[in-house]
């Protein structure tokens, strides 16, 4: 494993271990809340990429055209995965008389999820469930999670990364790339990372080494993806990198204020 990068104080409590940041397992203690404040420091990071701002934005609902159906919420869940399937189901049990529930036929596993027609209705529903109570946000955030948060913790800690600058990087990349096996993915970058990738399979020499590269690969992901589906959208937000690599130089324990910037951001995150 990697040394830490340096050493992190959040708000003069003791550095988070990533170790405990690990989904939760019977037995173990709760987060602390340094480790908290630190997760929710990361989530409204992506939140500056995803939707312009930290709040997040749960009733952002667009089709981007990218093959996906219809990408909503700040964490970008998609209509044709099985993502936002379960997000209903967790919502139906608490409320079961939600109207979303009439479109499980037509979402992944049983549906495409990106017919236009079958989608028609979906958007008004969600934006009025989304207003009338907790439910549907708390769905949001228990599957993106799973999906996003817990992965990238349990892979920082695979990797030696313990700077919180770490663990935003892999977490907004799981959160756009995915956490599956396909050459665009999570896994992919981080596989040509630690081997080297355009460096003769020279090792990286530590983890800032690791996650300078892990960048520049993710990079030329989004510049040349593999699916040409995503192609036009990934190529205008190239400049996440570029604000994460300035972290990554400056700012690497994410010490508030996080200045989050870029060509066409400048956002504060305390």
């Amino acid at each position: 494993m990697f040394m830490a990068a340096g050493s992190v104080v959040l708000s003069g409590l003791a550095p988070p271990t990533l170790q405990a940041m690990q989904p939760a397992m019977p037995g173990r203690t709760l987060r602390s809340a340094s480790e908290m404040a630190l997760l929710r420091r990361v989530k409204a990071i992506s939140n500056v990429f995803e939707v312009g701002g930290v709040t997040p934005d749960y009733s952002y609902l667009e089709d981007l055209g990218d093959g996906r159906g219809l990408t909503l919420t700040q964490y970008g869940l998609v209509t044709n995965e099985l993502e936002v399937g379960w997000v209903i189901e967790s919502h139906r049990g608490r409320r079961p008389d939600t109207q979303l529930a009439r479109f499980l036929t037509v979402l992944p596993p049983l549906g495409s999820g990106a017919d236009p027609q079958e989608l028609a209705g979906f958007a008004d529903i969600w934006r009025a469930e989304m207003a009338d109570g907790p439910s549907l946000r708390a769905a949001c955030d228990e599957v993106a999670d799973r999906l996003y948060l817990e992965p990238a913790l349990a892979a920082a800690v695979d990797a030696g990364v313990t700077s919180p600058v770490g663990v935003l990087i892999f977490y907004d990349t799981i959160l756009q790339h995915g956490g599956g096996d396909d050459p665009d993915s999570f896994g992919a970058i981080l596989t040509r990372s630690q081997a080297g990738d355009g460096l003769g399979g020279a090792a990286p020499r530590d983890e800032a080494d690791l996650l300078a590269r892990f960048l520049a690969v993710r990079r030329a992901v989004l510049l040349s993806p593999h699916n040409p589906e995503t192609a036009e959208v990934w190529r205008r937000s190239v400049t996440r990198v570029d604000a994460l690599e300035t972290l990554l130089a400056r700012n690497p324990a994410l010490r508030p204020p996080v200045i989050v910037a870029n060509s066409e951001i400048r956002v504060r995150v305390s």
